[in-house]
């Protein structure tokens, strides 16, 4: 089937109506916009020329380097270390306790105060305890004098070995009674154990107290030990004497030193980690126990690591990139980091010493773009701002001069008009015969009188 041709459509009796038409349509259009075009052409006109704008400043942004922060590759020494948590324990701590029960009578101590071995700390209500030692004492001499008397007899052959024999006995009797009489009465009396500073008490004198009754804690904190673990596959790290750094949160802005001293026997089957005591000196008595510790195992030292700051590592997945600027212009780098401390991080491949990366600012580029340091540098900005300021200070100086010699000039212009004025109001209010006189006088004083000569002198006599 043949597709019909649109030219026939055109007949010669369809081309006025056609012709018509075409001419009626563009009149239309004509019309309609000379009617809406005040209308319709500021919003046209407003969204060509933004639309121009928007991409003229991109243009020029992407023209422009971008500003960053960037920082030198530098070598330096770096620590390879364990970062762990434990806690502080003193060298000695004990909660002394009541062997007895019985009444408080005295307490020889102030709470929180440090206090030597042997010191006397709490005694307890003691007569019945004392009157027990001397009746034993008492029972000791007896039995002691009876020995006497049956080892002289036995020694004649007169007493008999079973009675010498329970006369020994008694006597060593007595002795032990002695003993544990006055074992009683020391139980009486509670000594400081070692040198410490005593905690509190909640207990005074007077109060009844039973057997094994907890009453006041002495702790040793110099020194004081510090107790950590370590996961078992550092196990071969780690060794007696190496330095550990601790952090406590009591004091953040303080760094102690610790020194391995002992090394667990066996690794905890459990948690898979063996625990580590570090001694930490404490003469001045700051640290306490029970205080949390953050802990930096020192397990080797580097002194030539290739270090960069960690804020300019890039985290893609699994990677670690870097910005190196060089040329003016940043490439983005794959690196492999090793260890980190300080806020500086370890560089093992791919770069070199002396290259500049960016550390802030990565956001607003690429690999490729040209960027540029932030600002002037500190010193050239002082200079610039101590310029600027003096030469204020001149231009504020000159200013002022010439206020002040303007001001002059009008102070000695108007001086003189100001006088007259005063004058003629004088004038105005005196009599006009005083008025007279005082012209008079005032143009003989204003005009100069020259120096009088003989031939004045001789008109003045002939008139």
């Amino acid at each position: 089937m043949k597709k019909a041709n649109i030219l026939n459509y055109f007949t010669k009796d369809k081309v006025p109506f056609i012709a018509g038409g075409v001419v009626a349509g563009a009149l239309g259009l004509w019309v309609v916009g000379k009617i809406t075009s005040p209308l319709i052409s500021p919003y046209i006109k407003d969204a060509c020329r933004s639309y121009l704008g928007e991409d003229m400043n991109a243009m020029r942004q992407q023209n422009q380097p971008a500003v960053v922060e960037m920082a030198r590759m530098n070598r330096g020494k770096i620590t390879k270390r364990i970062n762990t948590v434990g806690l502080l324990h003193a060298n000695a701590e004990v909660t002394l306790r009541s062997e007895m029960a019985g009444r408080i009578k005295e307490i020889h101590f102030k709470e929180g105060e440090q206090v030597s071995k042997g010191d006397v700390l709490i005694v307890f209500e003691d007569a019945d305890l004392r009157a027990a030692l001397e009746g034993a004492a008492a029972e000791l001499k007896l039995r002691q004098n009876d020995y006497e008397r049956s080892k002289q007899l036995q020694a004649r052959k007169i007493e008999s070995n079973k009675k010498f024999d329970e006369a020994i006995a008694q006597f060593e009797a007595a002795k032990a009674q002695v003993d544990k009489a006055q074992a009683a009465l020391d139980k009486a009396t509670i000594l400081a154990p070692f040198d410490g500073v005593i905690g509190l008490i909640d207990i005074d004198p007077g109060a009844y107290v039973q057997a094994a009754q907890d009453l006041v804690k002495i702790v040793d904190n110099s020194p004081i030990y510090a107790d950590f673990k370590i996961p078992e596959k550092n196990l071969h790290d780690i060794g007696v004497g190496q330095l550990a750094e601790i952090k406590l949160d009591a004091f953040p802005d303080e760094r102690f030193t610790a020194t391995v001293e002992a090394i667990d026997s066996s690794v905890d089957s459990v948690s898979h980690s063996i625990a580590v005591r570090a001694t930490i000196p404490n003469d001045d008595g700051k640290l306490r126990s029970g205080l949390y510790a953050n802990v930096s195992l020192i397990i080797g030292e580097k002194t030539d690591a290739l270090l960069v700051p960690e804020s300019a590592l890039i985290r893609d997945g699994n990677r670690e990139l870097i910005y190196v600027v060089h040329e003016g212009r940043a490439q983005l780098v794959p690196v492999v980091t090793g260890t980190r401390e300080n806020a500086m991080v370890e560089i093992l491949t791919n770069l070199r010493e002396g290259l500049n990366v960016v550390t802030a600012g990565q956001i607003k580029i690429y690999s490729g773009k040209a960027v540029t340091t932030q600002g002037p540098k500190p010193e050239e900005a002082l200079k610039s701002l101590a310029t600027g300021t003096k030469k204020s200070e001149d231009s504020e100086d000159k200013a002022n001069q010439d206020k002040s010699s303007l001001n002059n000039k009008d102070s000695k212009s108007s001086a003189p008009s100001t006088a007259s004025q005063t004058k003629t109001a004088e004038a105005s209010k005196t009599p006009p015969e005083e008025s007279k006189g005082e012209v008079k006088k005032e143009t003989s004083a204003a005009a100069p009188t020259p120096s009088p000569t003989s031939s004045d002198s001789k008109a003045e006599k002939t008139e």
